[in-house]
């Protein structure tokens, strides 16, 4: 697992296990008050990182780093607040996770059909669209293969799953399906409305999530 910590100077510490196929690249708007520390890239689980320097830490995890938050939270500390964003702790569970058929889409995944996937499956309209392009993973196809392929391999051996005190949902999510995230954290959800898989255009900084 990849990580890249932004010092803020400060004592508190956001942790964000990122999403499939993305990168820190993709999260450069992304500012806080408070330490970040972002992780991405799970072809290894490896999650090492000291603590030391901290009193107060909060967990954001967004599409597959819902599941991972699970497959480290040994080496995770204790948290002011978790929250899942669009992802879940089944991650290849038809019902609650995503879908075989999605899975396959990423798999197939190339340079003639990326844009349309962008469009389809992740923003919800151009003007996601163009901010999503300007601030792109720079990941490459074969690492994202790589990725999806290892984290089935983990959902396959791994259950592991860590409980969240609230979950941020799309209404319009194409990968994992709005109803079914709905009923799994039921009674603890807030619901972006008119709103697809990628939510950082909706918000503009960590904080902003940590207060929504």
């Amino acid at each position: 697992m990849k990580q890249k910590l932004i010092d803020n100077n400060s004592n508190e510490l956001i942790i964000f296990l990122s999403g499939w196929g993305c990168d820190d690249i993709q999260f450069k708007n992304m500012q806080s008050s408070k330490d970040i520390l972002i992780c991405w890239d799970y072809t290894s689980p490896e999650f090492n990182f000291n603590y030391n320097d901290y009193k107060t830490y909060y967990l954001i995890a967004y599409s597959a780093g819902v599941f991972m938050a699970g497959l480290i939270q040994d080496k995770l500390p204790k948290t002011e607040l978790r929250i899942a964003i669009n992802g879940n702790p089944l991650l290849t569970d038809e019902y609650f996770g995503i879908p075989k058929h999605i899975r396959q889409i990423f798999k197939d995944l190339n340079l003639d059909n990326y844009m349309d996937f962008r469009k389809r499956y992740l923003v919800f309209d151009n003007n996601e669209l163009e901010f999503f392009n300007k601030n792109a993973s720079e990941r490459t196809f074969e690492s994202c293969l790589d990725e999806i392929n290892k984290l089935e391999d983990y959902a396959t051996n791994n259950n592991k799953i860590l409980n969240f005190d609230h979950a941020i949902l799309s209404d319009n999510d194409k990968i994992f399906t709005p109803s079914h995230q709905q009923e799994y954290f039921k009674g603890k959800f807030k619901l972006l409305k008119n709103s697809a898989h990628n939510v950082f255009y909706y918000f503009r900084n960590f904080d902003d999530i940590i207060s929504f």
